[in-house]
């Protein structure tokens, strides 16, 4: 099946609104469109790299430095600069036989390709290589590296694979209503060690779906002992920006919530309730939660050629260690987790049924969902005939 743009339109009112077609989920056609227009104009958490425990930014600090680095099945670089300590991103790709250039991390004024001996600079620049002094209209832009959007967020960096596209957002104004949010909080300095990723059931829109669904807490988080028990779910607040989706809740008991000095006025709550979390949702598939022991960073990173699974990464920050501690216990972390992994394996066998029709949104419950069908919608539209 083909899905035309027609197909996936979403309504702009949510009480006629229609979610997107179980096709959208499942075929590796509509995800390689997803691939090409959602993914390379909107900022993407780099993931850490695997070899080094260090955040990508200590290991990009010193000038000249430089690591292979890998987003969405890409071979790519950074590269700190040598003369003007600006960081830059680079297609991890010889412009001249298309060999990686960096294998490993490494520091230095110059980059040279192991396969032929092409020299660039820090700033991506051809600079030589043996045989082509007789070239004419050598070296052509195209010999240079191209320079991608990069940027850093607290310790985090982000990069944007299509370099100045008018579709893209600036980095600044995606988080701008992040950061105002935060403006009073400790940063979470603290990177926990371990770094989770894991391959799970169901599609990268599933999951980003569920996390935006108010809805779904009383029943697949219900009480006894859910999520539903430590909030007070009638409280349960989503707001809508451009390109990311805040979700906050009052905690059912107060000393599980933040130290309202932490927040911003418009979060107080004069009865003395207080806020238990702040989920923030960016556009298009990372989460940033942040509670009062620090900060949990979930992406969901679509697996290209597979429209059935996700790749879940899972960083975390503390802020109060002994909080950070209790954070299972009193916050339900890997809980509420452990329900949702389950609940969209549930989904996606429904959706592999063929009794799939496009649903509705019930009008009250679940504007984040609808914000998100739209976004996917009109994201993907070019792509499709």
């Amino acid at each position: 099946m083909t899905l035309t743009a027609g197909d996936c339109r979403v309504d702009d009112d949510i009480r006629r609104a229609e979610t997107l077609p179980a096709a959208a989920f499942t075929e590796p056609g509509f995800l390689a469109a997803e691939l090409e227009t959602v993914f390379r104009t909107s900022w993407q958490l780099l993931p850490e790299r695997g070899d080094d425990p260090r955040p990508l930014d200590e290991q990009v600090a010193a000038r000249g430095s430089r690591v292979p680095v890998s987003l969405l099945g890409r071979p790519l670089f950074l590269q700190r600069g040598w003369d003007d300590d600006t960081l830059r991103l680079f297609p991890n790709t010889c412009t001249h036989a298309w060999y990686p250039l960096v294998l490993g991390a490494d520091r230095g004024p110059t980059l040279v390709c192991g396969q032929h001996g092409r020299r660039f600079d820090c700033e991506g620049r051809f600079v030589s290589q043996p045989g082509f002094k007789q070239a004419p209209d050598f070296p052509r832009a195209c010999d240079h590296l191209t320079s991608l959007g990069v940027a850093g967020w607290r310790r985090m960096l982000f990069a944007r694979l299509t370099p100045g596209s008018p579709a893209a957002p600036a980095f600044d104004d995606v988080f701008r209503e992040i950061d105002a949010s935060l403006v009073n909080m400790p940063p979470p300095t603290t990177r926990i060690p371990t770094t989770e990723v894991r391959e799970i059931a169901g599609n990268w829109k599933q999951h980003a779906w569920n996390y935006l669904d108010r809805f779904h807490i009383g029943y697949v988080h219900r009480p006894p002992g859910g999520l539903a028990d430590a909030i007070e779910l009638a409280s349960y607040t989503t707001e809508l920006y451009d390109d990311a989706v805040l979700q906050w809740v009052y905690a059912s008991r107060p000393e599980d919530g933040f130290d309202p000095a932490w927040l911003p006025e418009r979060f107080h709550d004069p009865k003395g309730r207080r806020v238990f979390a702040l989920w923030w949702f960016v556009w298009p598939n990372l989460t940033l939660n942040f509670y009062p022991w620090g900060l949990s960073v979930n992406v969901y990173q679509p697996i290209p050629g597979r429209p059935d699974a996700t790749r879940f990464l899972w960083y975390q920050w503390a802020i109060d260690p002994a909080k950070y501690q209790e954070r299972d216990r009193r916050w339900l972390s890997s809980q509420v987790d452990a329900e949702d992994v389950d609940a969209l394996a549930q989904v996606s066998r429904g959706l592999r049924s063929g009794f799939a029709p496009r649903g509705r949104f019930a009008p009250d419950d679940e504007l984040g969902p609808h914000w998100f069908h739209r976004k996917v919608a009109a994201g993907v539209a070019p792509a499709l005939p």
